[in-house]
Order: structure tokens, then C-alpha cells, then sequence
């Protein structure tokens, strides 16, 4: 152990023994952990199983600092593992996550906050003291360590994403008293990764939703302060899971209340700890690639300086080479089209087979308009299936008839007629084409 000096306070640096590579910081100074409990330690489940462990030789909430990345993107994710508020037991999967994001550039830290929960205090509070702590620590080291100070990004699971969002939404709300020089230091965050998030709503404050997130009566946890210096987040969940996706839902709907640029992921027949394997690239399902939608969210919304000029999106998809036989046909016999009205075009729809199939499965496609017009040609439609095919999947376009029909119908009344006669087509077509 060294003495190590910020801001002109003395902190524990331990350099030795990390899985991640690099350093651990010690969160606080000695003597000086607020709301400090005997019974808490600050070790992943991983160190707790190491044969001869001790409890008492780790107390101190720490930052473990990994390898910084070749060429640094101006970036830093503070990382932080679930478990309840009882352990951190997420540490190869955190180790996994920090090792994409130090690929894209990203400085990359730990976060190993103080467990099991606190008695007599909420189940978040000893944690969310560490975290905002953290927040200041890595801020603090933003020019030493080769990031910007205002690009600082928070990712967590399960009560780890609960206390991404308590960082990403009240940061103005102190969660301890200052105890030196280094909390002078805002402690907000510039964006947050919240995963399958747990607590979020009042019928699941302390484990799984009783009443599922549904209830009439169910709040979004009034611990979220969703202050000023909320942050823009990225938000993913299980529709199966226990911690139901509402909290995740709830959250999103505030943001966009308060114009905060925010996205959500829901991967219908997932539950809490979906993963997946992340390995497996195109290959995979949808809950498989969630790194990936990470990815791109931090690229959208420019935290990594990797955002290009606009690109037109037919420019990306400009032909059919993947395409293999194509057909048109109308959808409706001749004469027998319901609620004909002159002003309107006439419905088709076409057959794009790929060249080398790799699915039955048939994606009908068609394009919006506002029922005013639809074209199966359009930037819309084009694109989506020529990527479709190139995958290896059937797909099918329709155009409807527009503009909207007169004479008193709603809106939407023939082009649902025209889409609900293509879909019978196409399945009556499926067995005969391979499908």
C-alpha cells in the first residue's frame, strides 16, 4: 500500500493482484465512510470465494481503473455490478462489458460498493454514498487519466442499474454529508446504461414487483429526483422479468417528458439476467447484441466522437444484388376490390426471394404516408429489404391504396383491407414457394 495525494487529501491505492489489470483506488480516506456498518464489505462474490478470504481486510468501497485503450475517444464508463444491494456478483460479466467499451475508446473503471444491505437505512443508501463518491473520484481524474470531465458514462445491472439511474437523475440530492476537499466536485454523470433495472417502482421497493409493475396505483420510485442535471440513458429489459420492465418503461416515459434524449430495449420472452452471448454477432437474437445497441446509442448520441455527417439511407442499401426471383401481382381479383373509389391507386404487392435463403420466415413490408401516399420504393421500404435479403429472408411489399378514401370511411379502411387480403396471400403462397 501508498499513500497517494488528490486535491491535497491522502487516499489508498492498491496496485496489485486486479483481474482487470489495472488500479484500485480506495473510495474514501480512513476513518471517514459515512454511515460506516461493521458488517459491510466491499469485495465482488468472486474475491469472497477465494479460498482464505478475510472480511475485515476489505471494508473500503473501491474503483478498479482497467488498461486504458490504445487510442483514447475522450470517454470514461463507470461500471457497476448488481446483486441485490446484498453482493456484487456481476464481475465477468463487468470485466466483458469493459473490455468492449475499452475497444471503442473508452476509459473504463469499477465500481465495488459497500454490501450486504444497510440496517436501519434504505437498501440503496450505503451504495448510492459510494456511487456518488465514485462519480467525484473519477471526475476528478478526468485530465490524469486522458478523458473529458463532461463525458462520463454510468452502466449498471439490476440494483446496479438502480443505482445508474439514482447517479443519472439526482445528482443535485446530496446522499452524504461532505467529508473533504473532494466533494466539492459535482457528482453527476453524462449518460447512463441502466440494464434490467430493479426497485424502480413503489409495488417492488425492496425485490420482485408484487403486482407485476401493473397496478393502477404502482409509482415510479420517488427516490428518482429526475433533477436538472438529469442525464440522456439508454434503458434495457426482459418483458418476462420479476423486476418488471415498467420500471424501465416509467423511467423512459419521465425522459420524455423532460426532453431528455433517451431509448429503451424490451426483449419480449426475457427475464432478469438475460445476457445472452454477445459472441455470437449476427448470428444472434436480439437480447444476444445488447452491447451493440449500446454501442450505437453512445455513437448517436455523440459520447465517443465517432458520429459522421448524415448518410443517406438508400445510399447504404443502393441495389438488389441479393435479391433472386422477383414477382408482382395485385391483390385483389379483378372486379372484386371492396369500397372502390376512383381517387385512390390500385394495391399490389411484390415477392423479393433472396438469392441464398436462410429462413422461411416472409417480412411483409409497407410504408407510411399518413394514408396520403406509400411507396414500396421509397427510403422506407427499399432499404429494409434489400438488408433482408441480404440475411437470407423472404420479404413482401405492398403498396395500398392512398390517399385516404372519401364518402365518410376512416382513414386507415382500405389500406387495411388491401393489407389483411396480402397477408392471406402470402400465407396461402408460403408452402408453395418454401416458405
Amino acid at each position: 500500500m501508498r499513500n497517494r495525494a488528490i486535491i491535497g487529501v491522502g487516499y489508498w491505492l492498491l496496485l496489485a493482484g486486479l483481474a482487470c489489470g489495472g488500479e484500485r483506488v480506495a473510495l474514501w480516506t480512513e476513518g471517514r465512510i459515512p454511515d460506516f456498518q461493521p458488517q459491510q464489505i466491499a469485495a465482488t462474490t468472486q474475491e469472497v470465494k477465494v479460498p482464505g478470504f478475510k472480511a475485515a481486510e476489505h471494508v473500503m468501497p473501491h474503483l478498479d481503473w482497467y488498461e486504458p485503450p490504445a487510442e483514447k475517444n475522450g470517454g470514461c464508463m463507470l461500471l457497476i455490478s448488481g446483486g441485490g444491494y446484498n453482493n456484487c456478483c456481476d464481475g465477468r460479466w463487468i470485466d466483458r462489458v469493459a473490455k468492449r467499451f475499452t475497444e471503442l475508446g473508452f476509459v473504463c473503471a469499477s465500481l465495488t460498493y459497500r454490501t450486504p444491505r444497510p440496517k436501519g437505512l434504505p437498501i440503496y443508501q450505503s451504495a448510492w454514498e459510494d456511487g456518488q463518491r465514485a462519480v467525484r473520484l473519477v471526475r476528478n481524474d478526468a485530465k490524469q487519466r486522458g478523458f473529458e470531465p463532461e463525458k462520463i458514462g454510468v452502466f449498471g445491472f439490476s440494483a446496479g442499474a438502480h443505482l445508474t439511474v439514482l447517479l443519472a437523475s439526482s445528482a443535485l440530492t446530496p446522499a452524504y454529508e461532505p467529508v473533504d476537499e473532494l466533494d466539492q466536485l459535482p457528482c453527476h454523470v453524462n449518460w447512463a446504461v441502466p440494464i434490467y433495472t430493479a426497485y424502480a417502482l413503489t409495488d417492488g421497493l425492496t425485490g420482485p414487483n408484487t403486482r407485476d409493475g401493473d397496478a393502477v396505483d404502482v409509482k415510479l420510485s420517488n427516490v428518482f429526483k429526475f433533477d436538472a442535471k438529469t442525464c440522456p440513458m439508454a434503458l434495457f429489459h426482459g418483458g418476462t422479468d420479476v423486476y418488471s420492465p415498467n420500471g424501465s418503461t416509467q423511467i423512459y416515459r419521465q425522459l420524455r417528458q423532460m426532453k431528455i434524449p433517451a431509448e429503451i430495449h424490451l426483449f419480449a420472452d426475457r427475464g432478469h439476467g438475460f445476457m445472452g452471448n454477445p459472441d455470437k454477432g449476427e448470428d444472434g437474437t436480439a437480447y444476444d447484441n445488447w452491447l451493440d445497441r449500446i454501442s450505437e446509442f453512445t455513437r448517436q448520441m455523440n459520447f465517443d466522437g465517432r458520429l459522421g455527417a448524415e448518410v443517406d439511407l438508400l445510399s447504404r442499401y443502393p441495389n438488389d444484388d441479393a435479391r433472386g426471383a422477383h414477382s408482382k401481382e395485385p391483390v385483389w381479383p379483378e372486379g372484386r376490390m371492396p369500397d372502390v373509389q376512383p381517387n385512390q391507386c390500385q394495391p399490389y404487392l411484390e415477392w423479393h426471394m433472396p438469392k441464398e435463403r436462410k429462413t422461411k420466415a416472409i417480412q411483409i413490408i409497407y410504408s407510411g404516408g399518413g394514408y396520403g401516399g406509400n411507396n414500396p420504393d421509397g427510403f422506407e421500404v427499399a432499404p429494409a429489404r434489400r438488408y433482408l435479403n441480404e440475411k437470407g429472408m423472404t420479404v413482401v411489399t405492398m403498396k395500398y391504396r392512398t390517399p385516404r378514401p372519401r364518402g365518410g370511411l376512416a382513414k386507415h379502411t382500405t389500406a387495411w383491407q388491401d393489407l389483411q387480403r396480402a397477408t392471406r396471400i402470402v400465407r396461402s403462397k408460403a408452402a408453395a414457394k418454401g416458405l
